[in-house]
């Protein structure tokens, strides 16, 4: 009996227990659907704010990092914003119903439209395109560099666009001058806009640079959840990328110059036949640079952060980070972040708040401030600061400050003094890495399953020097193909005139390789139309790059001019712009071009302006017209899918 008492108490614990749980992990508290109800309601004061798009289209990541700026402080502003690359909008769809927008357009090259923006601006210059955007009210800044001769042009017309369409233009274009001090220009232009949106919506606030306020969430793991992740060291995407970003190995890294005592001219040659890459001759090759590990370790001291660490993160507002999700902090500053250049003002500005000494901060400030433009030129500039340096130049911005603390073995020690900047806050707020370009030099008929490229070494240039130490059939790169403007023309017996000194003669060596190849495959004993190549250097015996190739060419009628312009050889000195304004040349050089030849010029922006003078000066002689008239002529050459085409790059 005793026994079965016992029994019976124990299923009856057992069924209470039972109902216990059911209540807990089914029953419905009586108060919930009153937490559901409230959580699904808005916050009252988002119906007062005013709507705001912030479009951007960036080749460098500088419209991106202005969109941020713009909008955190649009959002103490009455405005409620987001931020939206302009490759990922529907335009066709989505902008005729927009009623507030801002547009800050990068331009890329001679005025065309970043590789992001292309399409938008495609669609926006269609003249037959018959969308209203009355309701639109908008303002545009512009990002440019005054190297170029059509500075900011993909803004401009991007503005001019806008009001054709009907939209209402609330500010005239803001221009900023990446050659001179792009981030004063953006801050006085948003001087003006919030004055605007002041005036125009009643807004409350001026837009004054707002405290931080962390977007992302990052979750560092300790050593063991490290170790345990499975996380493989190396290059990794970000999400944010929509390049087909795939590592090639290293085949060939050789040195073209004679004479090394000048600098190094390098030609790398990436095998991609087991991978999924292509290319069409004189296309852009993306690089996904990496910074040295002695200043990627650097920084991770002064961040307090193990190098081997790995963390997780994303952004709380659903943008893309940069950052791969999953990454080893190690691995971040090596391939992620920008670690070498000199500090922007925006971000001295952002981390100012984070030095705990009131002396340091207020440095900081100015340097970042419009009054400090001449000390930020010397100090930061000028002294060539880099990350690691700015925090031994601004010691109190360190996580830690112990001269003992090494990674990655010692933990840190909860009784160390712990200040600065953390670790997450640095991986939000760091410009990220951006890829480098180069155009092709080889051609993919000849070589399909090999891409090369010339390259000079920089000083303190992270990727040449990145390029420069990478071992042949060893060392791989992370790279990615992207349509360059450069396109030969489909008539092989079209005339073809080439510039391009230095590293700009990069696409020629390609050009050259499909002229040889095209010549060889149809056997022809003289070559269809005139292909002339101009080429410029120090040196004939110091830096005159593929030397032989292209005097062997030339021997072979592959090329049927060889123009050389060794700038040093004599006193007063020679570039290749010199040459063709000698009268057989320019002769020559009209006669290809009336023809219907086609101009190809790639190097530096300054070159390229005094090619394109020489080019107006030879039509303005050889037509007894003025040089204005003559420039009509040229500069009609030069529109898009024209006859005259450039790849120039600023110095």
């Amino acid at each position: 009996a005793g026994v079965g008492l016992v029994e019976g108490g124990l299923l009856l614990g057992l069924a209470l227990a039972l109902y216990m749980a059911y209540r807990l992990f089914f029953g419905k508290k009586e108060d919930e659907p009153a937490v559901q109800e409230e959580e699904q309601l808005e916050d009252p004061e988002d119906e007062s704010l005013i709507p705001m798009k912030i479009f951007y289209g960036t080749q460098t990541g500088t419209a991106e990092d202005f969109a941020s700026d713009l909008s955190k402080q649009a959002k103490h502003s009455g405005f409620k914003p987001e931020i939206v690359n302009i490759e990922d909008y529907d335009h066709e769809a989505e902008l005729s119903n927009e009623t507030f927008a801002v547009f800050l357009m990068a331009t890329y090259g001679e005025g065309e439209a970043t590789d992001s923006a292309a399409e938008f601006d495609t669609w926006m210059s269609d003249t037959s395109n018959e969308i209203s955007l009355e309701g639109l009210k908008f303002c545009v800044f512009a990002l440019g560099n005054k190297q170029y001769e059509k500075f900011c042009d993909m803004g401009k017309r991007t503005d001019e666009n806008l009001v054709r369409l009907g939209a209402s233009r609330l500010l005239p274009v803001g221009l900023g001058d990446d050659d001179d001090a792009i981030e004063d220009d953006f801050v006085s232009w948003k001087e003006k806009f919030f004055a605007m949106t002041k005036v125009k919506f009643g807004t409350s606030s001026d837009g004054k640079d707002m405290k931080f306020e962390p977007n992302w969430t990052v979750n560092v793991m300790s050593p063991n959840e490290s170790r345990n992740s499975r996380y493989v060291s190396g290059y990794h995407p970000p999400p944010s990328t929509k390049d087909n970003i795939e590592l090639a190995k290293v085949c060939s890294n050789i040195e073209l110059r004679q004479d090394t005592k000048g600098g190094s001219s390098r030609q790398i040659d990436f095998e991609i036949s087991s991978s999924s890459l292509s290319y069409i001759t004189a296309d852009n090759l993306g690089i996904c640079p990496r910074n040295d590990h002695k200043t990627a370790a650097r920084l991770c001291k002064h961040l307090g952060v193990p190098p081997a660490a790995v963390f997780e993160c994303e952004a709380k507002d659903g943008q893309l980070t940069g950052i791969p999700s999953k990454c080893s902090a190690m691995d971040a500053m090596l391939w992620h972040l920008d670690i070498n250049n000199a500090p922007k003002k925006r971000f001295l500005n952002l981390i100012s708040e984070f030095a705990t000494d009131e002396k340091e901060a207020e440095l900081l400030k100015k340097l970042a401030s419009p009054a400090g433009k001449q000390d930020y030129e010397k100090m930061v500039i000028g002294a060539r600061m880099t990350m690691p340096r700015l925090f031994e130049t601004f010691p109190s911005l360190k996580r830690h400050r112990d001269k003992d603390f090494h990674f990655p073995e010692l933990q840190p020690n909860p009784k160390r003094s712990r200040s600065g900047v953390t670790f997450e806050t640095f991986l939000e707020i760091c410009p990220k890495l951006q890829p480098r370009y180069y155009t092709i030099a080889s051609s993919s008929k000849a070589q399909p399953d090999k891409i090369s490229i010339l390259m000079s070494v920089v000083e303190d240039g992270v990727c040449t020097h990145f390029l420069q130490g990478l071992r042949e059939n060893h060392d791989s790169a992370p790279i990615f193909v992207r349509p360059s403007s450069f396109r030969l023309p489909k008539q092989i017996s079209t005339p073809i005139l080439m510039i391009g000194p230095g590293t700009g003669l990069a696409p020629f060596v390609g050009f050259v390789q499909e002229f040889q190849l095209l010549k060889e495959s149809k056997d022809l004993s003289e070559w269809e139309g005139e292909k002339v190549l101009y080429f410029g250097c120090r040196r004939r015996d110091e830096d005159f790059l593929h030397r032989e190739r292209l005097q062997n060419a030339k021997k072979c009628g592959v090329i049927n001019q060889l123009h050389t312009a060794f700038s040093r050889e004599q006193k007063n000195k020679i570039y290749v712009q010199h040459l063709m304004r000698k009268t057989k040349n320019a002769e020559e050089i009209y006669r290809m071009l009336k023809k219907g030849g086609y101009v190809y010029v790639c190097g530096a922006t300054a070159m390229g302006r005094e090619v394109k003078s020489a080019v107006v000066n030879v039509f303005s002689e050889m037509e007894k017209v003025s040089l204005a008239e003559a420039a009509k002529i040229v500069d009609k050459m030069a529109e898009p899918g024209g006859t005259y085409i450039q790849e120039l790059w600023s110095s």
